[in-house]
C-alpha cells in the first residue's frame, strides 16, 4: 500500500500533490503487489501533544471524512497521536507503521518531518525506503502568487477573514457543519431567522463580521448570509461568539437537522447599530449582496458544489 504521510488538517491545493503522486504510483503495482494507496494522519493534531497547546484546527474529525470522500482518497488510517507516538524515533516509527499495514511505499511533502524532536526528514524516508523495497516520492511545495500554500497559512487568512484567499488556496471554500439548535428567536423576530449551529471550539474562529455563505441543506444549495459575533445591538457579549446563518429563500423549521456552511466572501465587520431598525436596513442590504455573490460562485463552481454536496450526503 502506497502511504502519504502527514497531519493534513484539510486537504488544500497543495495536498493535491500528493494524493495525485500516490495514486500514480499505484497504478504502477498489480493488485498482486498490493497497488492501493491511502493517507496517513494523527489524532489530535501532533502540535497539541508536541507544544502542548491546543492549536486551533481548519476541520474537524468529521469535516475531515467529507473531504476525504470529495477527493476519492480510497482509504485513510488516523493514528491517535500520544506522547509516546511523539518519542518515536524515525526509524521506531516506520517499524510501527509496517505493523499496522502492508507498505509498499512512501508519499510525503518535501518539508515534511517526524519522529522525536522532528529527527527524520525526507533524506532519512529515502534512504529506508530503499533499504526496504518501497517506493518513495517527495512533492514540491506549491505556490499561488508567490506565497506557499499551507495549512497554516491557510488558519490564518480564515481568522482574519480572507476567506476568498482560504477558497483559493484549500481549492474549495472553508466551511463548518452541524446540528441546528435552538436560539434566542431574535432573528425571527427581526424578519430574518437565523439558523443556530454550535461552532466546534476546535476550529479556527474567523474574523467577526457578516459573510456571503453557501448553505448545503439536506439535498440543496442555499444562498445565505452568516454572522460571526456578539450581536452587541443588543448587548449579548456575555454569551460569547457565535455564528447564525439566515438562509435566504428558506421556509420552514430547520431545528435537529444537519447543515453545513462555507464562506464564500467576507461582507463587512460586525457593527453596534443605535436601534434594531438600522440593523434591519442593513441586514436587508447584506442578503441582497449575499445573494447576488452566491449566484456568482455557483454559476463558477457549478461542478465543484456538485461534488461538494455528494461528499456531505455520504
Amino acid at each position: 500500500m502506497i502511504l502519504i504521510l502527514g497531519a493534513f488538517d484539510g486537504f488544500h491545493l497543495g495536498h493535491r500533490r500528493l494524493l495525485e503522486t500516490a495514486g500514480a504510483m499505484a497504478g504502477r503495482l498489480s493488485a498482486k503487489n498490493a497497488g492501493d494507496w491511502g493517507v496517513v494522519t494523527f489524532s489530535p493534531h501532533p502540535g497539541n501533544v508536541v507544544k502542548g497547546r491546543e492549536i486551533p484546527v481548519l476541520f474537524t474529525e468529521p469535516e475531515r471524512d467529507v473531504l476525504a470522500r470529495f477527493l476519492h482518497i480510497p482509504r485513510t488510517l488516523k493514528i491517535p497521536f500520544t506522547p509516546e507516538i511523539a518519542g518515536m524515533s524515525p526509524a521506531d516509527f516506520l517499524d510501527y507503521l509496517e505493523e499496522l499495514l502492508p507498505v509498499t511505499g512512501i508519499v510525503v511533502g518535501k518539508d515534511f518531518r517526524f519522529g522525536r524532536n522532528r529527527e527524520g526528514d525526507t533524506s532519512f524516508l529515502r534512504k529506508r525506503s530503499e533499504a526496504k523495497g518501497w517506493l518513495f516520492e517527495e512533492a514540491e511545495p506549491l505556490s499561488i502568487d508567490g506565497e506557499k500554500v499551507g495549512s497554516s497559512s491557510i488558519r490564518s487568512h480564515v481568522a482574519h477573514g480572507s476567506v476568498a484567499l482560504a477558497k483559493r488556496l484549500l481549492g474549495y471554500p472553508f466551511f463548518f457543519e452541524g446540528t441546528v439548535v435552538p436560539g434566542d428567536g431574535r432573528g425571527t423576530r427581526l424578519g430574518f431567522p437565523t439558523a443556530n449551529v454550535h461552532y466546534p471550539t476546535e476550529k479556527v474562529m474567523p474574523r467577526r463580521g457578516v459573510y456571503c455563505v453557501s448553505v448545503f441543506v439536506g439535498t440543496l444549495w442555499m444562498p445565505g448570509a452568516l454572522n460571526v459575533g456578539v450581536n452587541p445591538t443588543f448587548r449579548q457579549e456575555e454569551r460569547g461568539v457565535r455564528a447564525e446563518t439566515h438562509i435566504i429563500g428558506y421556509n420552514g423549521s430547520l431545528y435537529g437537522k444537519n447543515i453545513a456552511v462555507f464562506f464564500e466572501e467576507f461582507l463587512r465587520d460586525e457593527e453596534k447599530f443605535d436601534s434594531p431598525e438600522q440593523l434591519v436596513s442593513k441586514m436587508k442590504e447584506d442578503v441582497l449582496l449575499s445573494g447576488r455573490l452566491f449566484g456568482e460562485a455557483a454559476r463558477e463552481g457549478n461542478d465543484l458544489y456538485e461534488r461538494l454536496g455528494k461528499a456531505l450526503r455520504g
